[in-house]
């Protein structure tokens, strides 16, 4: 593994997933690719896979087509959080009406229950817990815009979250950094690379074909379907997913004007004692702060590291920009815990998100070709979810329907791929999030 180096760094701290030392995405089939497939789905993350199991108990035949191995992009690098989806309310009220954002958070509960009959079904050990989630308010202007956004919610849907005081929140949190929070019962969390994996094993029990380091280009339809290459290779389909997510741009132009790839990196800590995790996470929830510059944060899924992400803007990979990147997201970690001062962190990794001006996943069908993604950082109970749902579409049935498929997926005249306004809107955001704690 790829080592780095500096002095708040482990000696053998890595530039990979912490989640890779428990399940590394490995290679899937050798087997040479067909010259026509009846189905073929670019991406073996949460979304393709889901969508592949669905339709290869349906019968078809199924070969999923990675440009690594499954799961290596956002699927096996994220925080591994499942939520319910009561933060997406107030934009879908405000953009597309109240029926509109009750369905939202019908489909979001219905989305994390989905994943938890997936990981039992097909008996996938990925440390799924509901551990519930806390969001610390980081002023009492902040306090009080949680409880307005709880109180809308629950006049137009069941909703069991409650406010929690500051003079309380230490039974959450061991923090004085914020002014109280909101705790959302519901919430789950789960170890990402284990669950990328198990879906994998799942579809290749069913007979889908996932091959690695095959990549996609030059998509297009023909009078049967569709033509493109892998790796250089003609093949065609009858039918095709994208499940690309933030990687979409690189096979579809209309998707690389309407998603916004964003970057995200993630810390883990060395192995805390017992009593400093009952301090700081008394609860072991899900976690997160109420800036607009976001950080997440939770427990690894033993008990001993805390894991913790945020925004970051450089992820060419080299080391020096690495290392800086991991001394940033150290010091929003203090921030919230100053007590860490003397803790090394031991991993730092980046992935790529999928970001939309709308800010809501899509499920569509771009002339023919099927789509789900764009999961806005919320990604790994909603490409789960849409995966199946956009497999139902392929089938023609009317377990397809979705909300996300009735949203406008619009662009903008000046956006085509490359999210070049990202370090402003980050400075513009951190500089509200200043406001804010006046």
């Amino acid at each position: 593994m790829p080592r780095l180096s500096a002095e708040f760094l482990t000696g053998d701290a890595v530039d990979t997933p912490y989640w890779w030392e428990a399940a590394k995405p490995s290679p899937a089939s050798l087997d040479e690719f067909p010259a026509r497939a009846e189905v073929a789905i670019v991406g073996a993350g949460f979304t393709g896979l889901n969508a592949a199991i669905v339709l290869a108990r349906a019968g078809k035949q199924v070969h999923v087509f990675e440009a690594e191995a499954p799961g290596f992009g956002a699927s096996s690098r994220n925080g591994g959080l499942l939520g319910p989806g009561w933060a997406f309310f107030d934009g879908a009220v405000k953009q597309y009406g109240l029926d509109v954002a009750r369905r939202v958070l019908e489909e979001s509960a219905e989305a994390l229950e989905h994943v938890k009959q997936t990981v039992t079904r097909e008996n996938i050990e990925c440390d799924l817990k509901v551990v519930g989630y806390f969001k610390g308010a980081i002023s009492p202007r902040a306090y009080d815009k949680l409880g307005h956004m709880i109180d809308r919610i629950s006049k137009a849907a069941a909703c069991d979250a409650y406010m929690v005081p500051r003079v309380e929140q230490h039974a959450e949190i061991g923090t004085d950094l914020y002014h109280g929070g909101v705790v959302m019962p519901g919430y789950a969390g789960l170890h990402p690379a284990k669950y990328v994996k198990g879906l994998a094993d799942a579809a290749t029990r069913l007979g889908v074909k996932i091959h690695s380091n095959a990549r996609v280009s030059d998509l297009s339809s023909t009078i049967n379907g569709f033509r493109f290459k892998v790796n250089g290779r003609d093949m065609t389909a009858s039918q095709v997913l994208l499940a690309t997510n933030g990687f979409s741009g690189t096979v579809s132009p209309y998707l690389k004007r309407r998603i916004m790839p964003i970057g995200s990196g993630i810390i883990a800590t060395e192995p805390l004692p017992p009593e400093v995790m009952d301090r700081l996470m008394p609860k072991r929830r899900m976690l997160a702060g109420s800036q607009r510059v976001v950080t997440y944060y939770r427990p690894s899924p033993d008990g001993t590291r805390i894991v913790f992400g945020g925004r970051v803007l450089d992820m060419s990979g080299k080391e020096k920009i690495n290392v800086a990147n991991a001394r940033y997201l150290r010091s929003l970690l203090l921030q919230v815990f100053p007590e860490l001062e003397s803790t090394k962190i031991s991993h730092y990794w980046h992935g790529l998100l999928g970001f939309t001006f709308d800010h809501f996943p899509h499920v569509k069908n771009i002339d023919g070709v099927f789509f789900a993604g764009a999961y806005n950082g919320t990604g790994v109970a909603r490409a789960s979810w849409l995966g199946k749902k956009v497999a139902h579409q392929m089938l023609g049935l009317p377990e397809g329907k979705t909300v996300y498929s009735d949203l406008k997926f619009s662009g903008r005249p000046y956006f085509n791929g490359t999210s070049w306004f990202l370090p402003i809107a980050v400075r513009y955001y951190g500089l509200l999030d200043k406001w804010e704690k006046r």
